[in-house]
């Protein structure tokens, strides 16, 4: 959503309300020269300064950009630009008012000056933040990454889907076999809380690369939450460390949440347009820190969703948590246009049975319910990658047994050490004053309509990643896909 818009409009009605005399936008009177006599008092309508409202609104849009974790002061510097050139042009008004007046001219000959003084002023600042907001829309337009697919690509995928919209069958068995001999679908799916840090590593190998996985997947899915602010950086990070090999499928934002999606180039033309959507879980819809951003696509003829959330913070907040799951399930609007490859088993109430695949992953914020010195206690004599003495009091896994959250999801075995709080920097778990105990924040769940369709390679925490207070936390998956029915198309 653009807000401009609505603060031109609350900017100009404040000045409706507060100001009869439009010149007199920053004075709290009226001032009457001595030529007219005594007036009552009570006959003079009293007008208010605008400048207070004005530094107020301007605070608030700095303070909700700054409240989302972006470093995003493009539209503050619009308002900014709009408020000088109301004040530059209230000022003008006033001078040509001055200037028919010569009673005021002989008697307020230094304010009138003072005046012109404040007219320059704000035309000098009016012409910093239009040349700031220029130079900030042109590195917003020139920096961003081109990793997408090109213009030939595009043209050559319509093709494609052309010659199957009049029945060549490119999605059919033997294509299949063809692209895919084994008829799997390799998909590495990750998580990270960045904690907004700004300062990325340059090369993301041992986010994207952990150690014990395999180099070359079919399809990576990356989620993060709390994203850094450079969201076009980030993602030239990820597509420098994948290679050329890789091409950006798709990228979405919900606030500080991002979704990137890279496939292997030769795979490309076989997706139907990808969909997204985004829920927020906020109280005010347009603070976009905890919700939901997911994405959905046909491959050949099975369909995928892939869910990047953050839920409710806090030890006390279990019942929001699951809150934010329903809430998440029931709002998102997903599949579009896109046909639903097997309609009899969807709700209307819940969008992960819309899919035949789905990846549902984030930093959910369940925690362990144990003090920190029982957790210490239990992760100083655990027997290596035996972690059921700790998950036993793990929240998620409690209420995943309960059916109150994440129904027909399955979660490989933890073997890794809890991915929360550590100090940044450090492997060491939280040494600040609040002393919070370690936990599992940050999952991957996954669910099929088919039994057995998807097949867990390894599940992780990437440990040697230091950045953010969190561990980043992967999935390697194979899933079986199948040809496309002939009844299914792709959306032109």
């Amino acid at each position: 959503m653009h807000f401009q818009p609505f603060i031109a409009f609350f900017v100009l009605l404040g000045q409706c309300l507060y100001s009869n005399d439009h010149s007199s936008l920053t004075q709290t009177e009226i001032l009457v020269p001595e030529e007219f006599g005594d007036f009552n008092q009570a006959d003079i309508e009293e007008t208010y300064s605008l400048g207070p409202i004005i530094l107020m609104v301007f605070f608030l849009a700095v303070a909700i950009d700054w409240a989302v974790g972006h470093y995003r002061l493009g539209w503050a510097q619009l308002l900014t630009v709009m408020i000088f050139t109301a004040l530059v042009y209230t000022h003008h008004a006033s001078q040509e008012f001055h200037e028919g007046n010569t009673v005021y001219q002989e008697t307020e000959h230094d304010e009138v000056e003072e005046n012109d003084e404040k007219f320059l002023f704000y035309l000098l600042v009016l012409l910093v933040f239009s040349f700031g907001l220029a130079i900030d829309w042109y590195f917003r337009y020139t920096t961003k990454v081109h990793t997408g697919v090109s213009a030939s690509q595009t043209s050559h995928k319509r093709h494609l889907e052309e010659r199957l919209l009049i029945g060549q069958g490119l999605f059919g068995e033997d294509v299949l076999e063809r692209h895919l001999p084994q008829k799997n679908l390799k998909i590495f799916t990750a998580t990270w809380n960045m904690n907004g840090k700004k300062d990325l590593p340059e090369r993301l190998d041992d986010f994207l690369f952990p150690l014990g996985t395999e180099s070359a997947q079919d399809l990576y899915v990356i989620g993060v939450q709390e994203g850094c602010p450079y969201r076009q950086e980030w993602e030239s990070r990820l597509q420098r460390t994948l290679g050329h090999r890789y091409v950006l499928l798709h990228s979405a934002a919900h606030g500080v949440l991002y979704l990137s999606l890279f496939i292997r180039r030769n795979l490309i033309w076989f997706c139907s347009e990808v969909e997204c959507a985004t829920v927020t879980t906020r109280f005010f819809p347009m603070i976009k820190t905890k919700g939901a951003v997911a994405a959905s696509f046909t491959f050949f003829g099975t369909s995928f969703l892939f869910i990047n959330s953050h839920f409710a913070a806090g030890d006390s907040k279990l019942k929001k948590r699951i809150q934010n799951y329903k809430k998440i399930i029931k709002d998102l609007q997903l599949p579009k246009n896109i046909p639903d490859t097997n309609p009899t088993y969807s709700d209307p109430d819940d969008v992960t049975s819309r899919f035949d695949e789905v990846f549902w992953f984030g930093d959910f914020n369940f925690r362990l319910s144990k003090s920190r010195s029982e957790v210490d206690s239990i992760l100083e004599n655990l027997p290596e990658n035996d972690m059921r003495s700790l998950l036993q009091y793990d929240q998620l896994s409690e209420e995943v047994t309960k059916g109150s959250i994440f129904k027909g999801f399955k979660e490989a075995e933890i073997q890794f050490r809890p991915t929360y709080k550590f100090d940044i920097g450090s492997d060491d778990y939280d040494t600040s004053k609040k002393q919070r105990a370690p936990s599992y924040t940050d999952r991957v769940m996954y669910k099929s309509r088919n039994q057995d369709d998807i097949h867990v390679l390894k599940y992780g925490s990437c440990t040697l990643m230091r950045q953010s207070d969190h561990k980043p936390v992967f999935g390697l998956f194979r899933v079986k896909v199948r040809p496309r029915p002939d009844n299914i198309t792709l959306t032109v």
